[in-house]
C-alpha cells in the first residue's frame, strides 16, 4: 500500500479514532488502527474497541491499492508533531509502515488486517437527519445523569426516543433523572425507541464539534452516526428502559422561579463545606429568600442566601449538591422553575418548557 494524503486531514481523523483504542492483552490488534485504500480510491482510517467503531475517508493520492494497521496512538503522535503539508504513507507486504513528511522518515511495525474486526453493516435502517450541534446539545443535558453502575446496565446509557414527530433524551441513575425534548424534529409517523451507551455518548460529545447537518442510522442492534467524513457506529444497549415517565411528579404544591446563575453559584458556594461523607445541602425558602447551608462534622458549616419571588409557607428540603448543580451548569436560560411539594418527595427543575430534571431528596439532618 502506498499513498500521500494531507497531514492535518490525517492528524485530525487520527485524534478521534486514538481515542476509542486501548491496550487489549487478548486483542493486541485493537490498539492499531486500519489503514485501507476503498474501491473510490480514498484512503479510509477504522478503529474500533468493539463497542464502538469510527471509520474516516480521506482523498489521497493512491500509489498503490492494499490494507495493513499501524499502532493507533504512536501513529497519531507522529502525524501531530510533523509540519510538512503532505504525509506519504508506504506499507509493504511484512506490515512495516514507513512514514514520511519534508525530511522526516518513521518505521512503524504493524500487524496483519485480516485479524482486524470490521465495522458491522446497518441493514434493514431507518435514519434521520439531525444538526450536530442540537444533538450534542441534547446529550449535554442529559448525559451526566447515566448511571455507572453496571449491575443496572439499562440505565448505563441515553433512552433516544423518537416519537410523534420529537426526539426526546431521557437518562437516570435512580437518584435523579433528566429529560429534555426536541420538538418538530422529525417525521411524524417515524417510532424509535433505544439505549445509546454512556461511551458513544461521550465520544459523540467529542467530535461534535460544528454546525452541519449528522445523519442518523437505526437498527435493531446499532445505531450509526454519520457526517461528513466520519461514520461511527455503536452496539445499542439490550433490554428496556424503565418507565421513566412514572418519576416525573404530575403536580406540585410550590412553583418558583430563579435567577439560574445565581442559584447555582450560591450552591457552589455552600456546598464548598461538603465531601462524600457529608455531601447534603439544606434549602430553606421563606418568603421572599431561600437559605443554603450545609454542616460537615470533620470541617465545619456554611450558610448563604439569596433573594427571589416565593410567597409560600416556610419550606425546607436537602439534596445532593452536585445533583442540582449538574443539572443548572448544563442549562443557558436565566430563569429555571423550582417545582416543590414536600420534604420528602421529588423537586423538579424546569426550563424553556423542553428541559425536566426531577432530583431525589435527601433526608433532613
Amino acid at each position: 500500500m502506498h499513498c500521500i494524503c494531507d497531514r492535518l486531514a490525517l492528524s485530525e481523523a487520527l485524534q478521534v479514532l486514538q481515542n476509542i483504542i486501548g491496550t487489549n492483552s487478548t486483542l493486541p490488534i485493537l490498539s492499531n488502527i486500519l489503514i485501507e485504500i476503498t474501491e473510490t480510491k480514498e484512503l479510509a482510517l477504522t478503529a474500533t474497541n468493539l463497542e464502538v467503531g469510527i471509520q474516516f475517508k480521506l482523498d489521497a493520492e493512491i500509489k498503490e491499492k492494499g490494507t495493513c494497521t499501524l499502532p493507533g496512538k504512536k501513529f497519531f503522535e507522529i502525524a501531530k508533531g510533523l509540519v510538512g503539508e503532505k504525509i506519504e504513507i508506504e506499507v509493504s507486504s511484512d506490515n512495516i509502515g514507513v512514514i514520511k513528511s519534508g525530511s522526516a522518515v518513521y518505521r512503524l511495525m504493524g500487524l496483519a488486517s485480516e485479524e482486524f474486526p470490521r465495522l458491522p453493516r446497518l441493514d434493514k435502517v431507518n435514519s434521520i437527519k439531525i444538526n450536530e450541534k442540537d444533538l450534542k446539545d441534547l446529550f449535554r443535558k442529559t448525559s451526566y445523569a447515566i448511571s455507572t453502575d453496571e449491575t443496572r446496565y439499562v440505565l448505563n446509557g441515553v433512552y433516544f426516543i423518537i416519537s410523534k414527530g420529537e426526539i426526546s433524551v431521557v437518562a437516570t441513575d435512580g437518584r435523579r433523572l433528566a429529560m429534555v425534548t426536541k420538538k418538530e424534529a422529525v417525521e411524524p409517523d417515524l417510532e424509535v425507541g433505544i439505549i445509546i451507551p454512556a461511551k458513544t455518548v461521550h465520544e459523540l460529545m467529542r467530535i461534535l464539534t460544528g454546525d452541519n447537518e449528522l445523519e442518523i442510522l437505526f437498527s435493531e442492534t446499532q445505531v450509526g452516526f454519520k457526517k461528513d467524513n466520519m461514520l461511527m457506529i455503536s452496539r445499542l444497549i439490550e433490554g428496556k428502559f424503565p418507565k421513566y415517565e412514572q418519576v416525573i411528579p404530575k403536580s406540585s404544591k410550590e412553583q418558583v422561579q430563579i435567577d439560574r446563575e445565581k442559584f447555582l453559584n450560591l450552591v457552589r458556594r455552600v456546598s464548598l463545606i461538603t465531601s462524600m461523607k457529608s455531601n447534603q445541602v439544606k434549602f430553606r425558602f421563606n418568603d421572599g429568600s431561600v437559605t443554603v447551608t450545609a454542616s460537615n462534622p470533620d470541617i465545619g458549616e456554611a450558610k448563604d442566601d439569596m433573594s427571589l419571588n416565593y410567597k409560600g409557607n416556610d419550606f425546607s428540603i436537602a439534596f445532593n449538591p452536585v445533583y442540582v448543580c449538574d443539572a443548572l451548569k448544563s442549562l443557558e436560560e436565566e430563569t429555571v422553575t423550582l417545582e416543590l411539594s414536600e420534604s420528602t418527595l421529588p423537586g423538579v427543575i424546569k426550563a424553556d418548557d423542553t428541559f425536566t430534571y426531577v432530583i431525589m431528596p435527601m433526608k433532613l439532618k
